[in-house]
């Protein structure tokens, strides 16, 4: 039944992809002079990235890195009518690795993906319906269960494969959301050198996702989603149901709270359960009347680890999420599982200043924790330093430099080692 409905589901996206190329092809042929009604842009971004001897949690050392990361992307949109519009953005991109060159499975141009290719019909029945067919981009609070990122690298697709329809109410949208992405996605195109899948496995979900604008008797987000995902790492099928809520408040003019809280229960086809939690607590007090608008915040990121000793699996899992988040740093950590953010309970301090229009810095630190206990026996992830900063140079260029560093406690097998990260992110428009 599993393989009917993915037959049945590939030839209906591959369907749709034809008649959504036709679609834009044909309006494209009969009126490609006409500037309001088709817009395309694109930028270039270099990142100069270098990696010290991070820990993993297979009890070893990511070892050190250093590399270029050249990414180029072009998408445009089409409004077709009013209430029809297609959009596309695709990507390229390669590096150069100045050490660990045998690592290096990146060449240009090896390969182009698309993050986006779909079709959207607004304001439907009278203006309670949109519906996007195809593939888009997807992102709800700060990301942490649906923005999806490729294993080893984060910067190949974000895109799902799906249908998505929004209902609009009076103060709040729900959005139904199916979700089918196959571990050989047919819009990766020309990747036969860098042979990286996007995915290790298939995978296939469904979201309920409703965001309150302006009703105070609901909370800022609430959701549903199920997760399929077929055997990874040698494992079952695994079927995950995950119910959560957002809340934000702005208790006066300087002073907000963040608060999302979700639970997760399922089961593995060959056997055993499922359960998770995950807690994101961030408190933010502002200055605006000061110069620098100087603001400090505090934070607690939590999630469940897996107990060993029992039958259930109680790591929380990502599920469509693994992105770097919070820490590009510590996305590596959970390597040979890369992305899969579990077993954490981070808490830090931090404050951020804007010296002017262009300009912020923001400097964090805090003790990374972990509910179970890891490699080196202990449950002390160690201590986490971030330094951030951003500057626009015109509307056009605009630069982003981050350091990590991270102490490592007894979580791993050598404690007091002490890692780092540093990126410069450049990134040009036009």
């Amino acid at each position: 039944m599993i393989m009917k409905y993915r037959l049945l589901y590939r030839r209906g996206f591959a369907l749709c992809l034809v008649l959504l190329l036709a679609g834009v092809c044909w309006p494209l042929h009969a009126d490609i002079y006409n500037g309001d009604r088709l817009n395309i842009d694109g930028d270039a971004r270099i990142k100069l990235i270098a990696i010290d001897e991070i820990p993993l949690d297979t009890g070893t050392k990511l070892p050190e890195l250093i590399y270029s990361e050249t990414i180029f992307g072009l998408w445009g949109t089409w409004q077709q009518s009013e209430n029809v519009r297609y959009k596309a953005w695709i990507k390229t991109e390669f590096r150069n690795f100045a050490t660990n060159k045998e690592a290096n499975r990146y060449r240009f141009v090896d390969e182009f993906i698309f993050h986006e290719l779909s079709i959207e019909y607004s304001n439907l029945f009278d203006g309670f319906v949109d519906v996007t067919v195809g593939r888009f981009p997807l992102y709800y609070g700060h990301g942490l269960l649906i923005l999806e990122s490729s294993p080893l690298d984060a910067e190949r697709s974000y895109g799902f494969n799906g249908i998505k329809t929004r209902l609009k109410f009076d103060g709040f949208n729900v959005d139904l959301i199916g979700i089918y992405s196959p571990d050989d996605d047919p819009l990766l195109i020309n990747d036969k050198h860098k042979k990286l899948k996007l995915l290790e496995s298939d995978e296939e979900g469904f979201v309920a996702y409703m965001t309150n604008k302006s009703q105070a008797w609901l909370p800022k987000d609430l959701y549903y989603m199920y997760k399929h995902e077929e055997p990874r790492f040698g494992r079952g099928d695994v079927y995950f149901h995950t119910l959560g809520f957002i809340v934000e408040e702005a208790i006066n003019d300087s002073f907000t709270a963040y608060w999302e809280l979700a639970g997760q229960s399922g089961h593995r086809s060959g056997g055993g359960d499922t359960k998770g939690w995950l807690s994101d607590i961030n408190f933010t007090y502002a200055w605006q009347e000061f110069a620098w608008r100087p603001e400090v915040f505090a934070s607690n990121y939590y999630l469940s680890g897996d107990d060993p000793s029992t039958q259930t699996e109680e790591g929380w899992h990502g599920l469509w999420s693994r992105w770097p988040q919070y820490s590009y740093l510590l996305v590596w950590s959970f390597i040979p599982k890369i992305g899969e953010w579990s077993n954490l309970n981070w808490s830090r301090i931090g404050a951020r200043v804007y010296p002017d229009a262009a300009s912020s810095f923001e400097i964090s630190f805090g003790p990374v924790k972990a509910p179970e206990k890891g490699p080196g026996g202990g449950k002390d992830r160690g201590d986490l330093l971030i330094l951030l900063y951003k500057h626009k140079f015109d509307e056009k260029l605009s630069v982003a430099v981050r350091t990590e560093f991270l102490e490592s406690g007894d979580y791993q097998p050598e404690t007091d080692n002490l890692s780092w990260e540093t990126r410069v992110d450049f990134k040009y428009s036009f």
